[in-house]
């Protein structure tokens, strides 16, 4: 990337002499993203190449992600919100109209503002963080909860669908394609022991008994934007904004910021349940959702949990028995460790199952 490069991408977006300096911003591994700065008194901007080759479907992406921050975006305008562009992402359109443009290589690209005097955390190391967390994502939640889930598109398809997951691992254990089955038979058969259990969530989306809603899908603590005051501002990485369920989102925090060890976590003593994370969680996404949350939403937030565990260890499992195809790994057994390590934190989560109801009920 140089200069030139930048100045000829923002021209496609139709900003011209706008370039004062730029540098690679954030810690990203899947986009590549770039900080703008602009002369003047113009707004700095964030410049990313958008990774088609994981996200198939970019325009489908771009739809989803303007039709969402519009919709927050005309909220914030009508309470009166002197400062929108802080507290929603605003993309920037391209002369067609389009969100995006392509450089010679065929590659997308995006634009929005930089949000100014912001910054972000990359992991919950206390009780007020994970209150703050949970508090955006519900907020997040609460603003598009109006907002038809079907009015977006499903640009990965069945992410969170526990039949179709549980369709892929039996194939995986049938065709057993690293001849591994036979070494994780154990379990292989307690997950599937779990799975009539499990796939209840998706019954229940089917069925209409939990509303389809808009979800963020990546529900971590560096995805919420903080002023210098530690104040949520916004809810940022929107790529994989889409339909699905709010027990998604609440599950996945859970999955990750309960857990006292790493998702990889190969001394399974370290792995525990961080009931004061969860509380704390819990209680910041409930004081901005409860207002919209069905009574079969709020009853299932934490089997929401146990089902975002099970359907990661199933998913790393397999990968392992598939020879390691999708996930990357940082060495042979990495998959067979990761699977593990979740199988494990499902194991403590269950022991916790009725502390989590009590806080959630």
């Amino acid at each position: 990337m140089n200069e030139e490069r930048i100045n000829l991408l923002l021209e496609k977006f139709g900003l011209k002499n706008s370039v004062a300096g730029w540098k690679p911003f954030g810690h990203g591994h899947i986009n590549d993203t770039f900080l703008v700065t602009t002369p003047g008194n113009k707004p700095d901007l964030i410049l990313q190449r958008k990774n088609h080759l994981i996200f198939k479907d970019i325009a489908g992406m771009m739809s989803n992600i303007v039709l969402t921050t519009n919709h927050i975006r005309k909220k914030l305008m009508v309470e009166g919100e002197a400062e929108p562009d802080r507290k929603v992402m605003h993309y920037i359109p391209a002369p067609d109209g389009r969100y995006f443009v392509n450089d010679a290589e065929g590659n997308f690209w995006t634009l929005f503002l930089f949000v100014r005097d912001s910054h972000s955390i990359e992991e919950v190391t206390s009780t007020a963080q994970a209150f703050s967390a949970g508090k955006a994502f519900g907020h997040f939640q609460m603003q598009c909860s109006d907002l038809p889930g079907s009015l977006l598109i499903e640009t990965i398809p069945n992410f969170h669908n526990g039949k179709f997951r549980l369709e892929q691992f039996i194939t995986s254990v049938k065709e057993n394609r690293a001849d591994r089955v036979a070494s994780m038979q154990p379990v292989i058969d307690r997950l599937l022991s779990l799975a009539p259990e499990m796939t209840r969530l998706q019954d229940m989306l089917d069925r209409g008994e939990v509303p389809l809603r808009i979800t963020h899908n990546d529900t971590k603590i560096n995805n919420v934007l903080f002023d210098d005051n530690d104040n949520i501002l916004c809810i940022i990485d929107l790529d994989t904004v889409m339909p699905g369920s709010a027990l998604f989102d609440f599950g996945d925090a859970i999955r990750t910021l309960g857990n006292t060890a790493a998702e990889d976590e190969p001394d399974l003593a370290k792995i525990g349940f961080n009931r004061e994370y969860y509380q704390a969680f819990a209680e910041g996404y409930l004081s901005e959702s409860s207002g919209f949350l069905t009574p079969s939403e709020r009853k299932n937030l934490a089997f929401a949990c146990r089902y975002m565990v099970w359907e990661q260890t199933i998913r790393f499992l397999t990968d392992y028995l598939n020879g390691d195809t999708y996930y990357k790994i940082a060495y042979p057994e990495h998959n067979r460790v990761r699977t593990m390590a979740q199988l494990k934190y499902l194991e403590v989560m269950e022991g916790n199952l009725d502390f989590m109801e009590s806080v959630t009920r």
